[in-house]
């Protein structure tokens, strides 16, 4: 753990497979500790269950004032109001009904059966593709080959490159109506979501393509999927957004539905893999991966940064007096690690019936619009995942799977596989 003075650096690590330690020290000692972050600012990380639960639902913590480059920031700049204003954007313009519904179960633009159909697709081509070297047409790298040791006969696939990332991508691009051939264009675009030393290198220049690839799109859009029914509705609203705001909106949406999609899925599939008999059990007891995934939602590590907040006036969190214009950062991942409401928080016990929810989707009026929908996608592509590749194994030591660093959705580089 790297400190500033004797503050310690925030974030710890980027690892999505196991909490950092220093996430667990704090959650039992220090629920609501002093830290620094990136950009050198000095905010309140809050860890504990109980403390977390009260920031999220907290109306004197705003999400908007994020957007204000004045107020202490986890990286060297501030997000866009688009990023972390969108509902209030939308409201504004009377579309965040809309909005809701169309994130919602019973959203009309894909269906379920649809979702399943590009699972399918996809890992049957994974598993088609694989050549008499082991490697699945490159999509695993050299590396990784190397790593699995794998022999000459051997299967193997990437289920980053081959499942997570173009499944979210896809099924984000019919839910927002966007072009479906740009699909596997849009699926490297998990780059958007870098924080830190990455983000000062490269992410200025990579949102302003994405802008513009947005702007083309937002310009022609028809009247299919979320995105075209918020710009139809949008021409007649009493206080319309500007394209410019639309563009922005539109982008964000699809990052949103790239990348906590895509980071959760890979992490299922790391768990399944490296748990043969985890995966025999839910392909014997289907019924078994709806609390499956809960307790998945609750013991992942999604987060390489925080859900970031500003006070609006003097609060106080966790017994912790927070000044106005103070940054307060609340770490989801360790608030569902907290010993006091989850007994042997680090074990991933799919029988666990805590008398607690995890806060994976939020709290309060922050609480995520697209829980319940993305909780029925991911059930759907797991089911294809099992049933498709019913000898999944990893082809690595799990200690070998390697994650992209900086990034505020944590997602290995590469998750090789056999079957």
């Amino acid at each position: 753990m790297s400190v500033v003075g004797d503050i310690p650096h925030y974030p710890f690590s980027f690892r999505g497979d196991a909490l950092a330690s220093e996430l667990g020290r704090f959650v039992v000692e220090e629920p609501v500790t002093r830290v620094v972050t990136n950009a050198g600012a000095r905010g309140w990380l809050v860890t504990g269950y109980a403390a977390a639960r009260e920031a999220l639902k907290d109306p004197r913590l705003s999400r908007g004032l994020i957007a204000d480059p004045d107020m202490p920031q986890e990286d060297s700049s501030a997000p866009p109001l688009s990023v972390v204003g969108t509902m209030t954007m939308l409201r504004r313009a009377g579309l965040r009904d809309e909005a809701v519904k169309g994130m919602g179960p019973r959203q009309t633009h894909i269906s379920l059966e649809r979702v399943r159909d590009i699972a399918d697709t996809l890992l049957t081509t994974m598993t088609a593709a694989t050549n008499t070297n082991g490697n699945a047409d490159g999509n695993a790298n050299g590396d990784a080959v190397g790593n699995a040791e794998a022999d000459a006969d051997t299967e193997l696939g990437d289920l980053v490159a081959d499942f997570a990332l173009p499944w979210a991508s896809q099924v984000t691009c019919e839910l927002l109506g966007l072009p479906t051939e740009a699909a596997p264009e849009l699926a490297g675009w998990f780059r958007l979501l870098s924080t830190g030393e990455a983000a000062d290198a490269n992410l200025f220049a990579d949102w302003t393509k994405a802008l513009s690839r947005f702007d083309d799109w937002m310009t022609g859009i028809g009247t299919e999927g979320l995105l075209g029914r918020l710009a139809l509705l949008n021409r007649s609203s009493d206080h319309p957004l500007s394209h410019q705001e639309l563009v922005e909106i539109a982008l964000f949406l699809f990052v949103s539905g790239l990348g906590n999609p895509a980071g959760f899925l890979a992490l299922c599939g790391l768990v399944l893999a490296r748990d043969p008999e985890l995966a025999a059990r839910l392909r014997r007891e289907p019924r078994a991966l709806p609390g499956a995934l809960e307790e998945l939602y609750r013991w992942s590590v999604m987060l390489g940064d925080s859900i970031a907040r500003i006070a609006r006036e003097e609060a106080e969190i966790g017994g912790v007096r927070v000044r106005a214009g103070e940054l307060v950062l609340i770490s989801i991942d360790a608030a569902n690690r907290d010993p006091a409401v989850f007994e042997s928080p680090d074990r991933l016990d799919i029988d666990r019936r805590p008398s607690s929810p995890h806060l994976r989707f939020g709290q309060g009026r922050h609480f995520c619009p697209a829980a319940a929908l993305n909780r029925a996608q991911t059930e759907v592509a797991l089911r294809s995942l099992l049933d498709t590749v019913p000898g999944l194994r990893l082809a690595v030591a799990p200690d070998r799977v390697r994650w992209r660093q900086d990034h505020a959705v944590l997602l290995p580089e590469t998750i090789p596989v056999r079957w």
